[in-house]
């Protein structure tokens, strides 16, 4: 219970303040990067186009790809982040080799109270709807599916259009 209480509470102070954040300019690449290097692990890889300055709630960005990598790494050994960008589009993928989603839930990954964990104790399945809502006040779309050849993909998507700034 105490788990949950502070998950939840977290969130409303979370949400609260991303409705104070102001949009700013960032550089993605470099956010992305310093996030990897937080989690000082060496099973995490990273390909990341460089310099893509965003212009949104960089807390907020931060706050959802850590626990979209969080949640990665809860279920797989090994994980790789990509940043990559099209001519209309810019993606996040986090790619894990772990089990993957179960197909059961797959459709309604995202919705609150929704978990592959809901059989254990204080788990409420708020992780990935939490990282939705926010990256979605970003204009992001997430995509869940699972790989061909084993382990969960997410991939978040922006419009350029909405987001990024000429690249200094």
């Amino acid at each position: 219970i105490d788990e949950m209480e502070k998950m939840l509470n977290e969130y409303l102070q979370f949400t609260s303040s991303s409705y104070i954040e102001k949009d700013e300019m960032f550089n993605l690449s470099e956010l992305i990067q310093n996030i990897i290097e937080k989690y000082n692990n060496k099973n995490i890889s990273q390909d990341l186009v460089p310099r893509i300055y965003f212009n949104g709630r960089k807390n907020l960005v931060r706050r959802s790809l850590n626990n979209l990598i969080d949640n990665a790494l809860r279920y797989a050994n090994k994980v790789e982040v990509k940043l990559n960008k099209k001519s209309t589009s810019l993606f996040i993928t986090i790619d894990d080799d772990g089990p993957g989603f179960p197909l059961t839930l797959l459709d309604r990954l995202g919705e609150p109270y929704l978990s592959t964990r809901s059989r254990e104790k204080d788990h409420m399945g708020l992780g990935i709807f939490i990282s939705k809502t926010l990256l979605g006040r970003t204009h992001a779309q997430l995509f869940f599916k699972n790989r061909p050849d084993g382990g969960a993909s997410v991939l978040v998507k922006w419009d350029r259009k909405t987001i990024e700034a000429e690249n200094i």
